[in-house]
């Protein structure tokens, strides 16, 4: 409850909550190598020792970003299916930043975070359906969020290219991915009617 917060506990998540605005708009702005620690320091309007005492270090820094980002789109939970592919791959066309950041964790080599709530929740709704409907069909809903996501994660930052490739613009191009992705999405639950028996 609101209410019953302290006062200090209240201004310590104001100022965390200032640090990650700062940077997820520096790291739309300009990118995840594109800023500095005083840059988000500036922006928040916060001593740049804060952002290490919250957060140790750029790199934490830049995932709880990250974490804020996408943390916006799933204060709303979407069910699996069409809709939710189209209103997630919003999401990344919307913030680039986030397949440029987990594409970054890869081809560095580094651990890539644990996966989102909003990841981890597709997954546990299409399990659900599979175990209802059709507990011996091969389908793997792992990998078929894993796949649409990081078809996702590649078109935010690939998109432009593409549509120029194809010749149409970026704003068609967009609705052809997305479409194809409801389409894919919907072969999926298909998937699991079929294996009904």
């Amino acid at each position: 409850m609101a209410g019953t917060t302290s006062a200090p506990t209240r201004k310590r998540e104001a100022t965390q909550h200032a640090i990650l605005e700062a940077a997820s708009a520096l790291i739309a702005e300009r990118g995840i190598d594109g800023f500095t620690l005083s840059d988000v320091a500036k922006r928040g309007a916060i001593n740049r020792a804060l952002i290490y005492h919250y957060f140790h270090d750029r790199d934490n820094l830049i995932l709880e970003a990250i974490r804020h980002i996408v943390g916006r789109y799933e204060e709303t939970r979407p069910a699996v299916g069409p809709d939710y592919a189209g209103r997630s791959i919003r999401m990344h066309i919307e913030h680039p930043e986030i397949g440029r950041f987990f594409f970054q964790l890869l081809l560095t080599g580094r651990p890539l975070p644990r996966l989102s709530r909003r990841l981890l929740t597709a997954v546990g709704d299409l399990e659900a359906i599979k175990a209802e409907r059709a507990p011996g069909s091969s389908f793997d809903p792992l990998l078929s969020v894993i796949s649409a996501w990081l078809a996702q994660l590649s078109w935010s930052f690939a998109r432009e290219e593409i549509a120029r490739l194809m010749g149409i613009s970026v704003e068609e191009a967009d609705e052809r991915f997305i479409a194809q992705l409801r389409r894919a999405s919907a072969a999926n639950m298909q998937t699991l009617a079929d294996n009904i028996g």
